[in-house]
C-alpha cells in the first residue's frame, strides 16, 4: 500500500521550501506523482449596493499572484528535480475569491494532500479557515505542515493519536502507508482511565494487533495527564518521542463546537510543532 499520487498546495508563498520538501521527502518514499497546485483567486467583491472594483486594482491582483506563482514553480521545479521526481505544475486562475475552493477539487482526486499551516498574519496567503475547509470537504487525508520550524524527515518516527473513535480510526488507516515504512510507531491515549469501558486494560492493544498484521510493530502508549488538554498532550508526547509526524482524527465534535469551545483538533492546527496527518 503506498501513495501514488501527492498534491501539494503551495499559495504560502513564505513557506514553499517548508511545504514542498514535506510533500516531495514523502513522494520520494513512496515513488508517487506529485502536483504542484498554485491557485490565483479573482478578487473578492462585497456585496455592497453600488460597490465596485477599480480596473488598476484588478490588475495589482493579478499582477501580485502572477508574480508569486511563478517564483513558487521555480523554486517547486527545482524540489521535484533534486529528488528526482514524477512532477506536474498546475497554476489554476478561478473564479472563486477563495483558493480553498479551487484547492478541494484538484485535491479530490489525489491520494494524499500536503498544505501548510494557516498563518495569520500573511492574510494573502490563504483564508483564517483554509485548513478546516480542506480537511472538512475533501476527504482525504491532509498533512499539515506547521507555519515556523524545519523539518528534515516526514513520516519515520510516527505518533499516533488513537481513542478507539470513528474519526481516530479513519485516520490511523489512512496513514498505514507512512506507517508501514517508518522505523518507530506509538499509538498514543491520552487519559484512557477516563473511559475505562472503551480503554480496557491495555489501551490500544487491539489496534496494535490490527497494525501488527500489516507488518507494523506499533508501542501502545498511554498518557495519564493531570491538565493538560488532548492536544496539548500529544504534542508534548511528540516531543518526547522525537516524532516528526502526529496522525490525529479531525473534528469529533461538530466544528462549530470547536470553534466555540475549543478541541484537539482547533489546539492542533493552532498550536501545532511538529507536522500532523488529518483525516475526517
Amino acid at each position: 500500500m503506498s501513495f501514488k499520487t501527492i498534491l501539494v498546495s503551495l499559495n504560502d508563498v513564505a513557506r514553499v521550501d517548508e511545504i514542498g520538501n514535506a510533500a516531495c521527502r514523502l513522494a520520494s518514499r513512496h515513488d508517487a506523482h506529485i502536483i504542484g497546485l498554485f491557485v490565483i483567486p479573482t478578487i473578492p467583491i462585497y456585496p455592497v449596493p453600488g460597490a465596485y472594483v477599480l480596473t488598476d486594482v484588478i490588475e495589482a491582483h493579478e499582477k501580485f499572484f502572477a508574480e508569486s506563482a511563478e517564483r513558487v514553480r521555480s523554486r517547486f521545479v527545482e524540489m521535484v528535480q533534486k529528488y528526482d521526481l514524477r512532477h506536474e505544475w498546475r497554476q489554476v486562475k478561478d473564479s472563486s475569491s477563495l483558493v480553498a475552493d479551487a484547492v478541494i477539487t484538484h485535491a479530490l482526486a489525489a491520494d494524499l494532500l500536503v498544505i501548510g499551516q494557516v498563518n495569520p498574519d500573511r492574510a494573502e496567503a490563504v483564508e483564517h479557515d483554509f485548513c478546516d475547509r480542506i480537511i472538512m470537504e475533501t476527504g482525504r487525508p491532509v498533512v499539515v505542515v506547521p507555519r515556523s520550524g524545519q523539518f528534515k524527515t516526514v513520516g519515520e518516527r510516527v505518533l499516533v493519536g488513537w481513542n478507539a473513535t470513528r474519526e481516530a480510526a479513519r485516520a490511523a488507516f489512512d496513514a498505514l502507508p507512512i506507517m508501514e515504512s517508518a522505523s518507530a510507531v506509538w499509538l498514543t491515549w491520552v487519559d484512557p482511565q477516563r473511559e475505562p469501558d472503551t480503554a480496557g486494560q491495555l489501551p490500544g492493544s487491539e489496534m496494535a494487533r490490527t497494525l501488527s498484521r500489516h507488518g507494523i510493530e506499533a508501542t501502545i502508549d498511554s498518557m495519564p495527564t493531570a491538565d493538560l488538554d488532548v492536544a496539548g498532550a500529544l504534542l508534548n508526547r511528540a516531543a518526547d518521542h522525537d516524532a516528526d509526524l502526529l496522525v490525529a482524527g479531525a473534528y469529533g465534535h461538530s466544528r462549530m463546537r470547536e470553534f466555540a469551545f475549543g478541541g484537539a483538533t482547533r489546539g492542533l492546527l493552532n498550536r501545532m510543532t511538529v507536522p500532523v496527518l488529518m483525516s475526517h
